[in-house]
């Protein structure tokens, strides 16, 4: 069952980046599914898996309360004073009754929730799953490999100049690497996830290689023969996966990724658990001349991005503006959890050229839509998770290198939401949640468990 898990989510970005109704109403169906099976088979003790919340059940209790708002924005039994304006206006205009709610759009509200409900599911499977160091290892390998299959197949697309997305035409972004999404930032941000997951595989060659050191002769002689026999094939899954996100021409999708690759080499020298200094900053090294090299022979038109300020992101600057004075107007009942595109509509003005579904900015979006309170709620729990992960990295003795990727994806997503909204499209959610579910499950002492040492 973890095989078909893992695959299924290594499949999601497959259509669309699973932004679409039927494949994220599908993806739902199949998490239920597995979820429930996996719950009937740990109470007929088939599977020797050790469910348990106690690592995440501070986070658990935070993101219940976005949940359980959602639903009751969605509910028809409120007092009057909690409904949307909007309701009332429509009840006075229609003969008949008109039943009103916190959410100016229900249907919504209830995808929205599927949606986020289905990003927790498989995160709390995934932690399950991967509290073996095994299955970690396995995990982290595979979403890697299918950042290599997914970047090989965008840079087909892109240098064979087809403009597809699969088998449809591109209708946008003809001059960027979007591989199977349709959005070039949207990509970015995965391609930046499954660059962060070879790590650990491509550090595990490095650091072998100085196993004799480099002062004598011999040492310097295993270490170059070490990187050329073993490590080659990890560079060139980092070289490949590197080189598409450049060509996503995505400033925010490069930029966060790169400040997530930061995190994770300053986590890494900090937390003194590296044998070898040495490796830790050869290999800083080596990914900064290899993405210095691959900027210098692709990035002329992202470093072009990168110095144009264009009226669309003049334009996010008013519909920020909007949306924070909006949000002090709507500060604890919110609009309807995924009730942006509707809603906003009610407070845009002749200032704002462009049409706007999205907020280009997560956390203003959330608090907007679940009201400030249960969006802080949501933000804490994805905040102590990833503290849990940045905690792991001291506590464990060994394979703390995957809580190290968790923070670091952590931070990769945190601030490209602060521009886009990237961590809305299921593939990418998906992707995130495995990674996390993964390295809470790595990030505690395993002395108590069956089979993973820590």
């Amino acid at each position: 069952m973890f095989k078909l898990f893992l695959y299924a989510i290594l499949l999601s970005p497959i259509p669309f980046g699973a932004n679409r109704a039927w494949a994220w109403n599908l993806y739902a169906l199949l998490l239920a599914a597995t979820g429930l099976t996996g719950c009937v088979a740990v109470l007929l003790g088939k599977t020797d898996i050790r469910v348990s919340l106690e690592p995440v059940k501070y986070p658990f209790y935070l993101v219940c309360i976005p949940v359980v708002w959602s639903l009751v924005q969605q509910s028809g039994f409120l007092p009057n004073g909690w409904t949307h304006p909007f309701w009332q206006l429509t009840g006075e205009q229609l003969p008949i009754p008109v039943e009103a709610y916190i959410s100016l759009s229900p249907q919504e509200t209830a995808t929205a929730l599927m949606k986020l409900v289905s990003y927790l599911v498989v995160f709390f499977i995934s932690l399950q799953f991967n509290r073996d160091s095994g299955r970690a290892a396995v995990t982290f390998k595979s979403i890697a490999y299918a950042g290599l299959v997914y970047a090989v197949y965008g840079l087909i697309v892109y240098l064979g100049g087809f403009d597809t997305v699969l088998w449809f035409e591109k209708s946008v972004y003809r001059e960027s690497v979007t591989s199977t999404f349709i959005n070039r930032n949207s990509y970015a941000t995965y391609a930046g996830l499954t660059l962060l997951a070879a790590f650990p595989l491509l550090f595990e060659k490095i650091q072998s290689s100085f196993q004799y050191g480099i002062k004598s002769y011999y040492g310097r002689q295993y270490f170059f023969e070490n990187i050329l026999v073993r490590a080659w094939f990890p560079l060139l899954l980092v070289i490949t996966i590197t080189t598409a996100l450049f060509l996503s021409l995505s400033r925010g999708g490069c930029l966060s990724t790169a400040l997530a690759v930061f995190a994770l080499f300053t986590i890494l020298l900090v937390s003194r658990r590296i044998k070898n200094n040495a490796a830790a900053i050869f290999l800083f090294v080596a990914i900064g001349l290899v993405s210095a090299g691959v900027l210098k022979q692709s990035g002329d038109q992202l470093i072009e991005r990168i110095n144009d300020i264009s009226s669309e992101h003049q334009d996010r600057w008013l519909v920020y503006d909007i949306l924070s004075k909006a949000n002090v107007e709507n500060r604890w009942l919110g609009v309807g959890y995924g009730s942006f595109e509707k809603s906003f509509r009610l407070y845009r003005d002749e200032t704002i050229s462009a049409y706007y579904d999205k907020a280009h900015n997560t956390y203003l979006e959330n608090i907007f839509e679940l009201g400030l309170f249960q969006a802080s709620a949501l933000f804490l729990a994805i905040f102590l998770a990833a503290l849990l992960c940045l905690r792991g990295v001291w506590v464990r003795r060994k394979d703390w290198i995957y809580p190290a990727v968790g923070f670091s994806a952590s931070v990769l997503v945190g601030v490209h939401a602060l521009v886009d909204f990237s961590l809305q499209i299921p593939a990418v959610a998906f992707t995130y949640a495995l990674i996390m579910g993964a390295a809470v499950g790595q990030a505690s002492s395993t002395r108590r468990g069956r089979k993973t040492s820590g």
